[in-house]
């Protein structure tokens, strides 16, 4: 089980500068400094909160600068939170030899969310060789469900980092 303060990469016979810079651990290494994983993620002041093999727990404050023209929150931008969790999630168990891209991405809106902090809780629900299968689920700060995610990942050979 991974921690803050230590986490275990898996042997694999791959390059140097794969290994150095995989996911997992550009991820684990995000989370342990209090730094954004991504440029989009830091954009939009998405923090991750919680890791775990398999699952990830990240948090926004949201407020009017995120509002659609009905004055809730835009539902693309849930959908960013949504797939960086599930992105997350799947991240923690992969090998420094794999990557993974989206391939499909579905998400329901329950309630509409406004302002304050919001949850997304990503699962990896299944993964095999190529596939895997994520969910996140976003609340509010009253646990209260707004969104439910799904996606499909193809996972991919790393691509060494210049």
């Amino acid at each position: 089980m991974a921690t803050a303060c230590q986490f275990i990469l898996p042997r694999t016979r791959v390059s140097q500068s794969v290994a150095m810079n995989s996911l997992r651990e550009r991820v684990y290494s995000a989370w342990k400094s209090g730094s954004a994983a991504s440029p989009a993620i830091k954009t939009l002041g998405i923090r991750i909160v919680k890791l775990d093999e398999g699952r990830s727990l990240m948090e926004m404050d949201v407020s009017e600068r995120l509002h659609n023209l009905s004055g809730t929150m835009h539902g693309g931008v849930m959908g960013d939170i949504a797939d960086a969790a599930m992105g997350v999630a799947l991240a923690t168990t992969l090998g420094p030899d794999e990557d993974f891209t989206t391939i499909e991405f579905k998400i329901s809106f329950l309630r509409p969310h406004v302002s304050g902090l919001l949850r997304a809780e990503g699962s990896l629900a299944k993964r095999g060789r190529r596939i895997a299968f994520t969910e996140a689920t976003l609340t509010n700060a009253e646990n209260q469900v707004i969104a439910k995610t799904t996606g499909t990942c193809l996972l991919t050979k790393a691509r060494a980092k210049p």
